[in-house]
């Protein structure tokens, strides 16, 4: 059993810690990426976890990995039982009752799943005293999607975020809403619609934990690539370089949620990425 800590990154009073919940897994780049001609036929690695920010006073999750124990139908999603995330959590020296907030960048399955557990015959919260917190256009889409389709998002609203309402642990939050003193949610709609990025300032540096806004590097050379899961395209293209950009200009550094972290330079239309290692 894995006993290191988990990578962090050091911002200078606020540190940022990967959370592994799958390592690597393989999707077709015509399957994620359908419009990036140049990727046809290839394939594209990507992980799954989440972020915990800690402030010195505060611990804040940032998405929530794929979980166990879910019903998916894309392989290696369904019935998971590795217990990954909240085993990094622990070695990052963080019992589950000690977060106090848990932001999700949006409600796709693969950042909602550890938000509940198995427990007999219900779900319940794995993160006991924390806010969940997502932004309210988000609550909306997921809730309409539902209301047509109990399955819709993979059936993750039903097992993952339903379950915290009785618990009075589900908030919807809007654009500008600071969890913690030093950090940040700002709206970026187009991947679904109430996406958001979570900036984190330190006293040394920035970082912007950017959720789905971008799934490979394969985007930094074709911003206006868009994978297969983005709801509007033209929204997503947009606030993709928009934001790229903006982490260009402070110098900060990027922290997807499927690849490692780095920093971004502008060059014409396109990026260039320079990976940190971790």
């Amino acid at each position: 059993m894995e006993t290191a800590a988990p990578p962090a990154l050091d911002l200078g009073g606020v540190t940022v810690t990967w959370l592994e919940d799958i390592g690597a897994m393989s999707f077709a780049a015509a399957d994620l990426l359908p419009e990036d001609r140049d990727g046809a036929g290839t394939d594209l690695e990507l992980t799954f976890g989440g972020y915990l920010i800690a402030t010195g006073t505060e611990n804040v999750l940032v998405d929530a990995g794929v979980g166990d124990g879910k019903a998916r139908s894309r392989p290696g999603w369904d019935h998971r039982s590795a217990n990954a995330l909240p085993r990094a959590l622990e070695r990052a020296g963080v019992a589950p009752a000690d977060v106090g907030t848990v932001h999700l960048t949006h409600l796709h399955a693969d950042h909602v799943g550890w938000c509940t557990r198995r427990d007999g015959d219900s779900w319940t919260p794995v993160f006991p005293r924390a806010r969940h917190q997502v932004l309210a256009a988000e609550l909306r889409w997921a809730g309409e999607g539902v209301a047509r389709d109990p399955g819709f998002l993979y059936g993750s609203y039903e097992d993952s975020v339903r379950p915290l309402v009785p618990h009075g642990l589900l908030d919807a939050v809007d654009d500008g809403h600071r969890p913690a003193g030093p950090i940040e949610v700002r709206a970026v709609p187009g991947h679904t619609p109430g996406s958001s990025v979570v900036i984190v300032r330190g006293t040394r540096d920035t970082a912007v934990l950017s959720g789905d806004l971008i799934h490979h590097p394969r985007q930094f050379a074709g911003p206006l690539v868009c994978s297969r899961f983005c709801v509007d395209r033209a929204a997503s293209a947009r606030v993709r370089r928009e934001v790229l950009g903006w982490v260009a200009e402070h110098d900060a550094v990027l922290m997807p949620a499927h690849f490692g972290w780095g920093r971004v330079a502008a060059e014409g239309d396109r990026f260039r990425y320079r990976p940190i290692p971790r």
